[in-house]
């Protein structure tokens, strides 16, 4: 690597890896405060709360390292072109490819790094994280049992124990589960009590009802019981380790080759499809964000709206093409189409800019439109009864702009 290329490669690490640290903790910290109500109110330490944004991050750092990687290109390379150091290597003779290849080799160390991270890291975190508010869920119920007031186990999960009485019995149990699409259940008792059964916690009502709402047709069904065994494992707080994983919190193995009998995989065999498409498809995001950097602010700009234009349509491309994906991720488990857009566009534009350095193809925006932003932005508008000094300034942007 020449020293020019060390030069560029330092300083677009630098700002990369920055700009991934910031970010990665913004979104840190509004993914913990989500959760953050769960632990507190379950008396977890401070270490629980670290271990899960240690979790977290994997997560994080796969969706914003394409962003950061473009944040930290674009930066060095608007700063080398304002200190006209982009022009000094175009005028000794050197080509684009020179700026590019430190910023392509960043860019496919940040891909191999998220092919890893996607395929084996945030797989791994995800069921950790799980387990971890499994066990908080846990502990809140206890919760409940103790402090005889409503609390969310989890999402669509409500629990009330009005009393604890002697022999470990309860008093006064209402449970409110609203997380099946099909329909929602309630069940009372006016008693209860835990016990085990072949490594299995099962809550034990007596002298209840079961109200069972259809969210289709709004039917509701009671079935009054004498006893009725609930088991935990339905429960996010002790669900057991196995069937109760998502799509998202399998190895990759098993998605690879699920089993057919799996409880998961019976309910909802679309998003597995759909976390196999992400996790193969991430990974060429940093090296297109970075082919978009180079093709479109890799040569020198004499015209600083010029430049301008050209970071907006790099940026706007690049949001476009992720959003897209997804889009295209979300659709992939139920539509053949999107599954192969999934991979398609990525490596289509990954292809196309690639030729477009290679043949040296330049962007220019419209003269018009940089025109018009000169105009704009000047902090010297010619008064608008004065069309022939407009006229002038128009005619000097566009040679400027044409430069």
């Amino acid at each position: 690597m020449k020293q020019i290329e060390r030069y560029i490669f330092r300083r677009v690490f630098t700002l990369s890896i920055g700009t991934l640290v910031t970010t990665t903790v913004i979104a840190l910290t509004t993914q913990v405060l989500i959760r953050v109500n769960l632990l507190s109110s379950t008396g977890q330490s401070l270490l629980t709360f670290l271990e899960l944004a240690g979790l977290l991050i994997p997560a994080m750092v796969v969706i914003v390292m394409p962003f950061a990687l473009m944040i930290g290109a674009s930066q060095t390379l608007g700063t080398m072109n304002s200190d006209s150091e982009l022009a000094v290597i175009e005028a000794s003779g050197g080509s684009r490819l020179l700026t590019a290849r430190p910023i392509l080799l960043l860019a496919l160390l940040m891909a191999l790094a998220t092919l890893v991270t996607s395929v084996v890291v945030e797989p791994w975190s995800n069921r950790k994280i799980r387990d971890l508010l499994n066990s908080a869920s846990a502990d809140l119920f206890s919760v409940a049992v103790q402090s005889g007031t409503f609390h969310e186990i989890e999402e669509g999960l409500h629990v009330q124990v009005g009393e604890k009485l002697p022999g470990g019995k309860l008093g006064g149990i209402f449970l409110s589960d609203r997380r099946d699409d099909v329909s929602d259940v309630i069940y009372y008792a006016k008693y209860g009590a835990f016990v085990e059964d072949e490594g299995k916690d099962i809550l034990i009502m007596s002298d209840g009802e079961l109200h069972r709402k259809s969210n289709e047709d709004g039917k509701i069904s009671i079935i009054r019981f004498a006893t009725y065994a609930l088991d935990l494992s339905l429960i996010g707080g002790r669900a057991s380790k196995g069937n109760s994983y998502y799509a998202k919190e399998r190895t990759t193995r098993f998605l690879l080759s699920p089993d057919p009998n799996d409880g998961s995989y019976k309910y909802k065999p679309g998003q597995f499809r759909e976390e196999l498409n992400k996790r193969f498809s991430e990974w060429m995001y940093p090296l297109l964000f970075g082919l978009i950097t180079v093709y479109f602010l890799g040569k020198a700009h004499t015209n600083r709206n010029e430049q301008v234009w050209s970071v907006v349509t790099a940026a706007s491309i690049a949001f476009a093409t992720r959003g897209f994906s997804f889009y295209a991720v979300d659709q992939s488990g139920s539509s053949e189409v999107f599954a192969i857009l999934v991979f398609a566009v990525p490596l289509a534009s990954i292809v196309l800019f690639s030729l477009l350095i290679l043949t040296n193809w330049s962007f220019r925006p419209p003269k018009r439109l940089v025109e018009q932003t000169a105009r704009l932005g000047s902090d010297r508008d010619p008064p608008a009864d004065a069309p022939g000094t407009w006229n002038t300034g128009l005619s000097g942007s566009a040679r400027g702009g044409a430069q």
